[in-house]
């Protein structure tokens, strides 16, 4: 019994320092670094912005990939500040258009942040590197939701 408790206790610790040694080793540039190498790969420029965000340009707006080092399982892609929101009458279609987005999509989010309407998809991945298998996905399910989006104002 005693010899089955100490290997379920390395086991446990092993899994720990696996996993915590894994987290490590995606520091913030390493993000940044893997998000600039993909998109010049896909013909895109990208930058780095004033909160350490990944900013491109793609179908003539700009984007950002947000870059999380705390926990970079999760990996969000936004199109921010597509409808500035200029009266309380707005506002109030503005949350009901925001609702038809995010009913009816996958993955994809339309959010007031500021007086301004910004739409995402957020997903958890495996690792940090696997978004790329799915950065097209992201990208046309973003344009899906702002077409809806203006559809419903």
């Amino acid at each position: 019994m005693r010899k089955l408790i100490i290997c379920t206790t390395l086991t446990f610790l092993s899994v720990l320092v696996f996993s915590t040694a894994a987290q490590a080793q995606w520091s913030e540039s390493k993000l940044q670094t893997l998000y600039l190498d993909f998109l010049s790969g896909e013909g895109m420029e990208g930058s780095i912005d004033a909160d350490g965000d990944v900013q491109f340009r793609y179908n003539d707006r700009t984007y950002f990939i947000e870059v999380n080092e705390e926990d970079n399982e999760f990996f969000r892609v936004v199109l921010p500040n597509i409808w500035p929101i200029e009266s309380v009458s707005e506002g109030l279609q503005v949350v009901q258009a925001c609702d038809a987005v995010n009913r009816s999509m996958k993955c994809t989010k339309a959010y007031v942040t500021n007086d301004d309407v910004w739409i995402a998809v957020e997903l958890f991945l495996g690792q940090p590197d696997d978004f790329e298998d799915v950065f097209d996905r992201c990208l046309s399910a973003i344009e899906q939701g702002l077409e809806t989006f203006v559809d419903e104002m």
